[in-house]
């Protein structure tokens, strides 16, 4: 309730107060969305604020590999929240989308995202074009770029099709909306209507690709014909983008196996429209292609098809042989440590794998489906030899994905059971299931993805790890790639511990420089066999959303990036002692100094959490020391600098030595967004409690 009331407070006090004045730049929408490989592009980046634009852009990123970006001059009338942008794809770019951010004096965007494509793309005419008089003129094997920007609003292209001829439309425009930072503002619900000249609807589709369209259609007779998009509830927003591909060529629309190995056969079997039976050999994977997710092309009948996700896995895999409905004729596995591949042909389609698992040796099972395109919503059953169900999963964190673990109490023959939640069935239902032994293991994500910081200043990372299968080891967490200027000592996340807090640092003298960084957490585990490891993972970032209502979540992404700014509102956070130690049941008082960059005059709040509405998304301190509200002082008006933080370890606080803490000094941009910038690290110590004398 506390901590409630705190977030409350806080937001009271910015909710009367001005913003902070210098928010970072944030990326409603990019038009047009897809850009054409092999070519020079150019595409216009806009914020829904002016002052979180992109008048001193200077930089672009971006994920994957291939694309490049030149930014022009800025045209003298051209509003701050829109800045044009030339992007080079290369021929060899991967197709599908790719994460875009921009920098600029005073950080690096939020995300956007480009769909790279293969055909020409053909930007949406300003001027209306809703009937069929006044559709727009588009070709087949283009793809075309648009926006529902207005309630009611419907986009009409026209086009000449061949008696015989089939041709795929396909519309990206809804899944933009998972990775899009301002989220209050809804997203679209396109569909696409088919008609012919006149308006006589043909063929229409609403929602196969989860909120995307698509349909398939082969002409009677030569013609012009209609196509047009609108919002299933004619909504409309100026961030309702879309690219519709429009193709006569190959369309896959599922893959099987969606696994394959990275050192086998780089071939696949599709459904679709123009595919041929039997697999077909893939474009843009190659052997010893890494591990985890990709995309390729199929080859089919000498043509190239659209894009389709792969998971590439270095374990062996085995195909699902039918029928394997129940446990009877379940599909004999001789060992874990492999991939299950099949697919739920037909509704009510159950599959069956048998398999025998050894008394007290972890087992983990891992659906990869919806991560890859399949329309399958897993879930998972484990029977026993009697068939009693010992357990179950279903979806995964921030997935669909079914996953669980199980311990077998006895050596036997366990069957593992999978099938669609509500029982669906059909081609695009396949599936891979990673079958491993759950050896101890950990995960780190990073909230956030981006640091801006200005000379002399630190900004925060909070980093919350989550450990399986009995590792409870210490982890080191250290950043790669920092651009000259910036420093980040490596940190440890204690044995027990979930929470820390990493800190970006500028020199004093940091010239300007942004790059893309990578965050590794590494530890010596322990593995099934007895022997330690170093095992290392990359620490996934999280991009923060503004959420409808004024709430806060976070989403994976790709990229991360580290700044140097020549714009931001505070300079320093200094605190007194550098160093702490407490007893369990002690408290200590952190003299806290906030210095102002020059133009900045407004209301600072003080923490060692990242908090929201009550929710703790991270936290600086180590286990049992906790805030005491009572005389501190946190919340700093405009002519106030100095604060207070004191902390106070519970009375069954156990001992850590040396872990750093950092109080963090916020300004608000909005009801959600705030900057955050860092002390240096303090290092807090629980020494163990003293012992009485006799």
């Amino acid at each position: 309730m506390r901590l409630l009331i705190r977030s409350l407070s806080a937001i009271f006090l910015f909710a009367t107060s001005a913003w902070g004045q210098t928010p970072y730049p944030e990326i409603t929408y990019v038009h047009p969305g897809a850009v054409q490989r092999g070519v020079a592009n150019e595409v216009t980046v806009v914020s829904r604020h002016a002052n979180r634009g992109f008048e001193t852009a200077s930089q672009v990123f971006f994920g994957g590999q291939g694309l490049s970006a030149e930014i022009p001059p800025r045209e003298a009338k051209s509003p701050p929240e829109r800045r044009k942008i030339k992007i080079k794809v290369a021929r060899d770019a991967s197709l599908g989308l790719h994460e875009m951010r921009v920098a600029t004096d005073s950080g690096v965007s939020s995300l956007g995202e480009l769909l790279v494509v293969d055909d020409p793309v053909i930007v949406e005419d300003q001027k209306p074009h809703a009937t069929p008089s006044a559709a727009q003129g588009v070709a087949i094997n283009r793809v075309v770029a648009g926006i529902l920007s207005a309630k009611e609003q419907v986009d009409a292209y026209r086009f000449k099709a061949s008696a015989g001829q089939e041709v795929t439309f396909s519309l990206m425009g809804s899944r933009l909306y998972f990775k899009r930072h301002y989220q209050e503002g809804g997203n679209s619900d396109p569909m696409l209507i088919l008609t012919s000249a006149e308006g006589v609807e043909l063929a229409s589709n609403d929602d196969y690709y989860f909120g995307d369209p698509m349909l398939h259609y082969r002409f009677d007779k030569d013609g012009e014909y209609i196509i047009a998009v609108r919002d299933v509830d004619y909504a409309g927003a100026a961030h309702f983008t879309y690219s519709l591909t429009i193709t006569d060529r190959p369309y896959a629309t599922s893959v099987y196996p969606p696994v394959i190995s990275n050192t086998g056969a780089q071939a696949a079997s599709a459904s679709g429209f123009g595919i041929p039976d039997g697999p077909l050999a893939l474009k843009g994977l190659a052997g010893l292609t890494p591990t985890g997710i990709h995309t390729a092309q199929l080859l089919a009948n000498g043509q190239e098809t659209n894009a389709l996700t792969f998971e590439v896995t270095d374990l062996p895999i085995h195909l699902e042989v039918e029928p394997n409905d129940d446990r009877a004729r379940a599909n004999a596995i001789s060992h874990v440590g492999t991939v299950l591949c099949g697919r739920a042909d037909r509704p009510n389609d159950v599959d069956h794998f048998a398999l025998p698992l050894k008394k007290g040796r972890p087992v983990r099972f891992e659906v990869k489906a919806r991560r890859l395109g399949s329309s399958l919503d897993s879930h998972l059953r484990l029977l026993n030899e009697t068939g009693g169900v010992v357990a179950s999963g279903d979806d995964s964190a921030g997935s669909k994905d079914a996953e669980f673990r199980f311990t077998p109490p006895a050596d036997g023959r366990y069957t593992l059971e999978v099938r669609d939640l509500l029982f669906r069935g059909g081609p695009t239902y396949s599936y891979g299931i990673e079958v491993r032994d759950d050896e101890p293991d950990f995960a780190v994500r990073c909230d956030d993805d981006r640091a801006g910081v200005g000379p002399g200043g630190a900004v925060p990372w909070f980093l919350r790890v989550t450990r399986t299968a009995g590792f409870d080891g210490p982890i080191d967490v250290r950043v790669e790639g920092l651009p000259p200027g910036l420093s980040a000592q490596p940190v440890t996340i204690p044995a027990g511990v979930t929470d820390r807090c990493l800190i970006v640092q500028a020199a004093k003298d940091a010239k300007p420089a942004a790059a893309p960084v990578r965050v590794v957490a590494s530890a010596n585990v322990k593995g099934l066999d007895g022997k330690t490891r170093k095992v290392e993972h990359a620490v996934q970032p999280l991009e923060e959303l503004y959420m409808g209502g004024g709430g806060r979540s976070v989403w994976p992404v790709e990229t991360q990036i580290a700044q140097v700014v020549t714009k931001d509102d505070i300079a320093s956070v200094r605190v007194t002692p550098a160093s702490i130690s407490l007893r369990p049941g002690e408290q200590v008082t952190l003299e806290v100094e906030v210095t102002r960059r020059p133009n900045y005059k407004g209301r600072v709040t003080l923490d060692t959490q990242l908090q929201h509405l009550g929710s703790v998304y991270g936290n600086s301190l180590p286990p049992g020391v906790t805030f005491v509200e009572s005389g501190s002082k946190t919340s700093l008006g405009a002519e106030e600098s100095k604060g207070r933080i004191i902390l106070k370890a519970a009375p069954d606080a156990k001992p850590v030595q040396g872990v750093s803490i950092a109080v963090i000094a916020y300004v608000s941009i909005d009801f959600v967004v705030k900057r955050a910038y860092a002390s240096a690290p303090v290092a807090a110590s629980i020494t163990a409690p003293a012992v009485a004398k006799r």
